[in-house]
């Protein structure tokens, strides 16, 4: 029961800015930003007073919630505008659209309900470090051979972190993605209207957003692609808002929230919010002049503020507000960039055909022999020594690529550049603005981020942010008929990656073809179902965590390979939430290795060792923590060695 406190103070924040706007859609995105806001403040006082546990956060949400309640009681009632304005009434046509996205959006939260977390990046860093900050009641930087729990963007593993405590389970774990997706949704059609577009565009958008591929795998998920595509959203809303009201405090404020919500999520939030943040410099230097610096000044200082914890936890193990994340480019040149351009539109162009990708392989490799570069150079490729390749597994949140929407969004801004006449001169001008953000900032992350084969799923704030601009064209442009059957077609093709999620499917996924087999979230354990991406893995891990557990072992270290699965560990000894047993890496050597002295890890004194992934996993003994330890039991890649 204590899990429904930060939904309620959501559902209360929503009341609260209900009573203070016309639009309940501008309501959703205001007590969204105000919830998430709340959720890091939470956070960080807990883990400050290492009290980030259930007690912590039961308080924080109930007394939130309380005070909430007063507040929207004693809030003056204010006429409620209906959700749909009387001249835009949906016709059955938009709202047969409508069912189809409730479909999706109610059968990928059945998915996130019953599936466990089971993605790569998940088992080895997002839910790691979530089962490690619930043990030591802290999100401090900690000791670890997986560097990647420290220093990324933590926002969405903080909110999996609340649920996990007060479930006391990861059983909702996958939500915080699936409530973006349901965000953004809203995000998108309040976005269309800004854009100047009917009840139709703004349903148009709402399809063409519900049917992206990547966005469909990725919401049943703990990764945070989607929650960083609503917090960009939000600051692209706000800004619109911040220029459409001649740049009223509210709405720069919650800009500045969106932007340090969003770059607290990931850092690509850098790279997708520089172009609408100089929109907003730029309309308020028309506006006021060189007055702009004081709502600069706040909109830059409210972003910073959300993220000065984590940026004082990364310059205390990193030197460095962002970590060091490996990901940049180390070479630039237009060459490189063009390149980069061509790989990263190439992974949106992937088919379950081979010979078909070859045909595109072999186009792209000709096109880099035109402008002198190799199209595996190493020093835009990672990792080091792959071959530029586009895979054919088509229904993978790793993988997949987002070919129709791809194709759309070239389609409609051909049209738009072409009839934009026929549009009024306001709204053209905020058409091809929005436009040119989300054009700069992909351009943007072609110039500095180094190409890899998992980049379609960063891709995918983009493609949610693109949506308002194809359902603002679709609706006022293009020809009713041939709309329709575009935006239905989305629909019906949606049904692929609804039903056929690698890693979650609802029906089957390709294993069916090795297996003869019919896989499906229903007919496998959970315990089974984590390891869906590597079932190769499953009976070591399995067998590891019977032989600790005859053990009666209560202390146990991990040496493991900077991208070991370790969350499957933690779930099997059902050590995911508060626990007797406490876990830690051991022998660490690189930079977090400075967190060891903290006195919290003096006392800890292993009666067993779990190596993966590393070099130690093949000895048959181990000299750690003034201790010898002995290999007593191995499988695979896991050895365990006891004291």
């Amino acid at each position: 029961m204590s899990i429904i406190f930060p939904f309620c103070a959501l559902v209360l924040l929503f009341l609260f800015w209900r009573k203070r706007s016309e639009d309940w859609k501008s309501s959703v995105l205001l007590a969204s930003l105000s919830w998430g806001v709340i959720l890091t403040l939470i956070t960080e006082l807990t883990s400050t007073l290492r009290q980030f546990s259930f007690t912590g956060l039961f308080v924080g949400w109930f007394v939130t919630s309380a005070i909430l309640a007063v507040v929207v009681k004693s809030q003056t009632p204010k006429a409620i505008t209906p959700m749909v304005a009387n001249g835009d009434k949906l016709t059955p046509y938009l709202k047969l659209l409508l069912i189809g996205v409730t479909a999706i959006v109610f059968a990928i939260g059945l998915i996130a309900l019953i599936a466990p977390p089971n993605n790569w990046d998940s088992m080895t860093y997002h839910m790691g470090r979530v089962v490690h900050w619930i043990q030591n009641r802290s999100v401090a930087h900690y000791p670890t051979h997986i560097i990647r729990q420290l220093h990324p963007g933590p926002w969405s593993s903080f909110a999996i972190a609340h649920l996990q405590i007060l479930s006391r389970s990861d059983r909702f774990a996958n939500f915080i993605q699936w409530m973006s997706m349901i965000g953004s949704l809203i995000g998108v059609s309040a976005i269309a209207n800004q854009l100047c577009a009917g009840v139709r565009g703004q349903v148009f958008s709402v399809v063409v957003c519900a049917t992206i591929p990547m966005g469909i795998l990725q919401a049943s998920s703990t990764q945070n692609d989607y929650v960083l595509a609503f917090w960009l959203i939000c600051l692209s809303y706000c800004v619109l808002e911040a220029i459409q009201s001649k740049f009223e405090t509210q709405w720069v404020l919650a800009a500045g929230v969106g932007l340090g919500l969003a770059i607290l999520t990931k850092g690509t939030a850098y790279l997708y919010a520089f172009p609408f943040c100089l929109w907003l410099l730029f309309a308020g230097f028309h506006r006021v002049q060189f007055k702009v610096w004081k709502p600069m000044l706040g909109f830059g200082a409210t972003a910073i503020a959300i993220n000065i914890g984590h940026y004082l936890r990364n310059w205390g193990v990193f030197g460095s507000f962002l970590g060091k994340s490996g990901q940049g480019l180390e070479a630039f040149s237009l060459s490189i960039f063009l390149s980069n351009i061509l790989r990263n539109i190439a992974l949106h162009l992937s088919t379950p055909v081979r010979s078909i990708n070859l045909i595109t392989i072999d186009a792209v490799e000709s096109l880099h022999r035109l402008i002198g570069i190799d199209v595996s150079d190493p020093r835009t490729t990672s990792p080091v020594g792959y071959r530029f390749d586009i895979h054919s597994l088509i229904n993978h949140e790793d993988l997949a690529g987002n070919f129709i929407h791809l194709l759309l969004f070239i389609c409609v801004t051909v049209i738009f550049f072409i009839g934009k006449n026929s549009i009024k001169h306001r709204q053209r001008y905020f058409l091809i603005t929005y436009w040119l953000a989300i054009l700069c900032g992909f351009l943007l992350f072609c110039a500095l981020i180094i190409w890899s084969p998992w980049r379609s799923r960063l891709h995918l704030p983009l493609f949610v942010l693109s949506t308002p601009f194809i359902g603002s064209i679709l609706s006022n442009i293009v020809r009713r008929p041939v709309a329709n059957v575009v935006i239905s077609g989305l629909l019906c093709a949606s049904f692929i990656w609804v039903s056929f999620n690698e890693t979650r499917p609802l029906i089957l996924n390709s294993q069916i073809v090795e297996t003869k087999h019919v896989q499906n979230i229903f007919n496998q354990s959970r315990t089974e179902q984590y390891f869906s991406s590597r079932p190769d893995l499953k009976e070591d891990y399995l067998g590891a965590g019977n032989f600790i557990q005859s053990q009666a072992c209560t202390q146990i270290g991990l040496a493991l390979g900077g991208d070991t699965w370790e969350y499957p560990l933690w779930a099997i000894l059902n050590n995911h939430t508060e626990s007797s047993l406490r876990i830690e890496h051991i022998n660490v050597n690189n930079d977090s290795a400075s967190q060891v002295p903290n006195v919290y890890y003096q006392s800890f004194s292993p009666c067993a060792l779990v190596a993966i992934g590393t070099e130690i996993a093949d000895r048959n003994e181990f000299y750690a923590l003034q201790n010898t330890y002995k290999r007593e039991w191995h499988q695979g890649s896991v050895s365990v060695f006891t004291r």
